[in-house]
């Protein structure tokens, strides 16, 4: 089993995980994790981890800025490249906003997402399908936003791929935390 992590895990991480009790324990943890390739850090994600919310997990987490860390997934495509371009045309987009576009707008906005993090999870899990690979992923199947393509956890779930959130993944590697506020105190 091996764990792929998005941009909202490690910026959840960073607020929601980091301020508590035993921080240096968890941090620990979690840089022993990548370290022993059981989390998979994609150099997309930590470009965009590095954008969102200034910067806060890659501050919080200076380890992730250790270039051995990432896996480059710059020439990583789907293992069908066709069908999961059918896929993207068919399942995975919302149909509602599809209409909105013209068929030039749709191409541009598809090529686009092609290259985000949330494409190269996805890409990465499929082709490493023998490792089971889990992505996890703060963000939730309900809501789109507006957007064009469909949630990481509802695409995952029409691909077949496992998901989990940081909490969960937390659960399952038996880490228990201890939280704390400084308002509780």
């Amino acid at each position: 089993m091996i764990g792929i992590i998005d941009t909202s895990s490690l910026v959840a991480i960073s607020r929601y995980y980091l301020p508590i009790k035993d921080e240096v324990k968890l941090l620990r943890f979690i840089e022993s994790k990548f370290r022993s390739g059981e989390l998979i850090l994609l150099s997309s994600i930590h470009v965009e981890a590095s954008r969102t919310q200034k910067g806060i997990a890659v501050k919080l987490m200076e380890f992730l800025n250790d270039h051995e860390l990432r896996f480059n997934d710059s020439d990583l495509m789907p293992p069908a490249p066709r069908k999961f371009s059918n896929q993207l045309d068919n399942n995975l987009c919302v149909p509602l906003q599809k209409k909105k576009l013209s068929s030039e707008a749709y191409s541009l906005q598809k090529e686009q997402y092609m290259s985000t993090g949330d494409a190269k999870l996805l890409f990465y899990a499929l082709n490493n399908l023998d490792k089971e690979p889990i992505i996890i992923t703060e963000e939730t199947m309900l809501s789109n936003d507006g957007k064009l393509f469909k949630k990481l956890p509802a695409i995952c779930e029409i691909l077949g791929i496992k998901h989990m959130t940081v909490a969960e993944w937390l659960v399952a590697n038996d880490i228990s935390l201890d939280w704390t506020h400084p308002e509780l105190e």
